[in-house]
C-alpha cells in the first residue's frame, strides 16, 4: 500500500445514509475525506446524526448547497466544479 494519503470527495445525493456511512468508513483507511451534499437537506435521524458527528470529530470537511444543513460549510453549485478538481477521487452516492 502507498504511504501517500488520497484526497477523496464523496457527493451525497439520493442515498444520504449510505453516503455518510461510506464516508466514515473511508476515513478509517487514513485518507482525507470531504463530504459534499448536493441533494436535498440531510435527513436528521439517529444514524445520520451519529455519522455526521463522527465525521466532524475526524476533522472531515462538510460542504452543502443547503442552508438547512447545520454543521456544513455553505457552497453554491458554481463553486463545486473547482473544488472537486482538488481531489484524487470523486465518489457519487
Amino acid at each position: 500500500m502507498s504511504d501517500t494519503k488520497k484526497k477523496l470527495a464523496v457527493i451525497v445525493r439520493d442515498r444520504q445514509g449510505e453516503a455518510l456511512r461510506m464516508s466514515l468508513g473511508l476515513v478509517l483507511a487514513d485518507d482525507e475525506v470531504t463530504v459534499f451534499n448536493l441533494g436535498a437537506p440531510i435527513e436528521r435521524n439517529d444514524d445520520n446524526n451519529l455519522n455526521i458527528e463522527s465525521l466532524e470529530m475526524m476533522d472531515c470537511k462538510l460542504f452543502s448547497i443547503n442552508q438547512a444543513d447545520e454543521g456544513f460549510e455553505q457552497i453554491n453549485m458554481q463553486q463545486v466544479p473547482l473544488k472537486l478538481l482538488e481531489y484524487d477521487h470523486v465518489i457519487p452516492y
